[in-house]
Order: C-alpha cells, then structure tokens, then sequence
C-alpha cells in the first residue's frame, strides 16, 4: 500500500516530536533512535528511513520550524502591508516563538553547535533555503516596492540575514531576563540599524568606495606586477641566449 505525502509528513514530525521530547529529557547523547522510535509509536526501520542519524533528525528539526514559521506568517492578512523591517522582525520572533517550548532542546543544539564538535556550522547553512528564500522574496517586494533602494550585493543580503538570525538565536538562548526582554530589545534595536542602512545610500557610497580602491590601487599593482614579470622574462631569456650562445 502506498503512503501519501501527508501521511509521510505526519509521521516526520510525529518522529520529530517523540524525539525532541526524549533529547530533552536525556539529553542528545544518550538518547538513542530506538528510543525515540519508541517512543513515536514507529519501528526502528521506519525512524532510520526518516533519519538515518540523530544529526540529521536536528537538522530535519530546525526545517521544520522554518516551514511552520513560514506558514505562520504566511495566514497574517495583512502581512503585506508591513513594511521590510516589520515583516523580518515577524519572522524571527514567529521563529523564536515556536522554538520556545522546545527551548530546552534549542540549548542543546546551540552548545553543540558553538561549543562542540557534535554538530557543524556547514551542515546548519544547508537548512536554511527555505528561510532564505522568504527573505529573498521580501527583499525583492521592497525593492520593486520603492520601500528600498536597489542594494549593491543584493544576492548576498538574505544569506547575511540568515547569519543575523543565528546570532539572535544564540542570544536568546542565553537570555534569563523576563519575557526574553532583552532578546526583544536586541531584536528591536539591531533591525532598528539595519534598516536604518537600507533606507540611506550608505551601502552604494561603500561600494563605489570599494570599487575606486580596487581599481586605482589594486588593478595598478597587479599591472605593476605584471610588468616587472614580463621585465624579469626578458632578462631570463637574454641570459639564456648568452649561455647557449
């Protein structure tokens, strides 16, 4: 019998659920897949079809949330009204929002992550296309939007944000104060800043700033460089004609 793609994606993040669950109250390294097969109500072929590591399981994790967090904001009527800072600060805190009852989870990854060799940064980077993507497309809107400028390096700016958004992750999770106020108030002022620079020619004036070094100074060096290559060939072709001739 075949299994639909909803009951496929059920089963994810029933496996997903069981297994957070089970991390949290074990901890990562003792907790093993057929336990938390066990505990999803799956056999142990079934959760390493899905997962055949626990690593791949937190990645799996942290996709998932992406896609909830997507769909969230994706029901906000109007979301489209939002300016470019609105709609980012949503996505984070809709991110950190779904995070919080699996918080304890959240603690682990991030200490394996920045503090251990258990989990890697590269592997982490190949969750985030979704993530993205969405951010991509907000951009995008705003531009074509006249909220912003078209931006130098424009390609670059969503995976930036996504490095952003560690970093605010890796905050919150430290972060004792009630309600997360601080986490609130790092997000409010940092997006406060980036914005700020969207909305002024700061990153053109920088890239035409850029661009002036590299053409004045750096193509002149290499030129220079080239010269004397061509100069230092020439010698060693006269030596060579002296010494065979």
């Amino acid at each position: 019998m075949k299994i639909s793609q909803s009951a496929k994606e059920k089963t994810k993040i029933k496996i997903l659920q069981s297994a957070v669950d089970l991390i949290i109250e074990k901890g990562f390294d003792n907790a093993s897949l057929r336990e938390m097969a066990k505990n999803a109500g799956v056999s142990n072929p079934t959760i390493y079809n899905y997962f055949p590591s626990k690593e791949k399981l937190l990645y799996a994790y942290i996709e998932q949330k992406h896609k909830e967090a997507i769909a969230t904001i994706q029901e906000i009527e109007d979301f489209h009204t939002y300016t470019l800072r609105e709609q980012l600060q949503t996505l984070i805190e809709t991110e950190l929002e779904l995070y919080l009852e699996d918080r304890e989870f959240i603690i682990q990854i991030a200490d394996m992550v920045f503090h251990s060799s258990g989990l890697k940064m590269g592997k982490l980077y190949e969750t985030n296309a979704l993530f993205i993507e969405t951010v991509d497309e907000m951009l995008s809107i705003a531009i074509e939007a006249g909220e912003i400028q078209e931006l130098p390096f424009r390609e670059h700016l969503p995976k930036l944000f996504w490095d952003y958004y560690i970093m605010v992750v890796a905050y919150w999770v430290k972060d004792d104060s009630e309600m997360f106020e601080n986490t609130t108030q790092f997000i409010d002022h940092s997006l406060g800043l980036a914005d700020a620079v969207l909305h002024s020619d700061i990153l053109s004036k920088a890239s035409d700033l850029g661009m002036f070094f590299f053409k004045t100074h750096m193509l002149n060096s290499l030129q220079k460089f080239a010269s004397k290559k061509d100069s230092l060939n020439l010698i060693k072709r006269k030596l060579g004609d002296v010494l065979h001739g």
